[in-house]
């Protein structure tokens, strides 16, 4: 029989919905591990969320959970903000393993920081960009890595990103969420963590890192490499981008209303074919992607256009399988501090550039 593996000790730091509704739900069923506390300084929410999900500690600081635990790994769902900033770097210097949610950070300057935070200190570090575990950007990826290598298709022609951030993402996903009540001061930022941005540039550059910071990464997942801007339409609802190797690429961002429904899709170009995902509301539970492949042959052969079945897995579910499997030494998917970093940069330039054209 095949020997059982250890559970891995993993406690959460931050207790919101988003905690609740995107992680815990997924970590406190995996048999593999076990969440052995919960740190909020919202002590009465934090309280109330252990004992909703049969979580033994509850902790009003990191600091308390580290001198009282040794968790193999944390899960981090504090918002991006200097005091955020802040824990994530001393846990890095603590040597204790962490994925945390995007962005990276709240500002260029922040994100930055912690990118480097995370290099010196060589602690495993990652970034809670789900898509890149959906079932779907799976086997695509699979497929495109392949195709790039053997040259089958020919050459990858052009990438394109559609999302329509004024969808229903939560899709129900908070429902039945322990709501906190507890206020907290403001956490600004400091002016110089924005180099380069008027007020302008500011004020939307956190609804480019939050909002479209998931379809940056996700095009970086999907083409293997970085990209950089190359035309910023005045309006925002066009970004065209090339990749590293010299790919065209754009993303379409929110062009249409669409309140009830969750559009969201890539394509990936070859020159006789192409790949599409088309994935589901973020916070839809037990529903992953879809793909298509489709393959040209030509006036003399057989084109055909195909679809796997995939399993019924969502991404943040399968995001948490990837970092067990992370703790474990294997490889996934998912996001590091560099890469994530490179998604707040594009973020902060879209914004400027925008400026500039005013």
């Amino acid at each position: 029989m095949p020997q059982e593996k250890q559970k891995l000790r993993i406690a959460f730091v931050g207790a919101g919905k988003q905690a609740q509704s995107a992680h815990l739900r997924h970590y406190t069923t995996l048999d593999d591990c076990e969440v052995i506390a919960i740190v909020d300084k919202d002590l009465d929410l934090c309280a109330r969320v252990a004992a909703r999900f049969g979580v033994p500690g509850s902790y009003g600081s990191h600091e308390e959970l580290l001198k009282e635990e040794a968790p193999d790994a944390l899960v981090v769902t504090l918002p991006p903000t200097p005091s955020g900033e802040q824990t994530i770097c001393e846990i890095l210097e603590a040597g204790v393993p962490l994925i945390v949610e995007k962005p990276l950070g709240g500002s260029p300057k922040g994100s930055e920081r912690i990118a480097e935070r995370a290099q010196r200190s060589g602690t495993l570090m990652r970034v809670a960009f789900h898509k890149r575990s959906d079932p779907a950007t799976v086997a695509a990826k699979r497929v495109i890595d392949r195709l790039k290598e053997t040259g089958e298709l020919g050459r990858m022609t052009y990438v394109r990103v559609h999302a329509c951030l004024a969808g229903d993402w939560i899709a129900n996903g908070y429902r039945g969420t322990v709501p906190g009540t507890a206020k907290f001061p403001n956490d600004p930022h400091p002016d110089d963590d924005f180099p380069g941005m008027d007020a302008a540039a500011r004020k939307r550059f956190p609804r480019f890192v939050g909002g479209y910071g998931h379809q940056f990464d996700w095009m970086r997942c999907l083409v293997g490499e970085p990209f950089a801007i190359r035309y910023a339409e005045p309006t925002g609802v066009l970004l065209a981008v090339e990749t590293e190797s010299g790919v065209p690429a754009a993303f379409e961002c929110t062009p249409y209303s669409s309140t009830r429904d969750w559009i969201e899709y890539a394509e990936v170009c070859f020159e006789h074919g192409y790949i599409r995902i088309d994935l589901p509301p973020p916070l839809a539970i037990h529903r992953a992607g879809t793909v298509t492949f489709f393959r040209d042959e030509g006036p003399e052969g057989k084109s055909e256009r195909t679809s796997p079945v995939l399993p019924y897995e969502c991404a943040m579910y399968q995001q948490a399988v990837h970092f067990l499997a992370e703790l474990r030494g294997e490889s996934t998917p998912l996001c590091d501090p560099s890469q994530a970093h490179e998604s707040v940069s594009i973020a902060a330039e879209w914004a400027i550039r925008l400026s500039d054209k005013r």
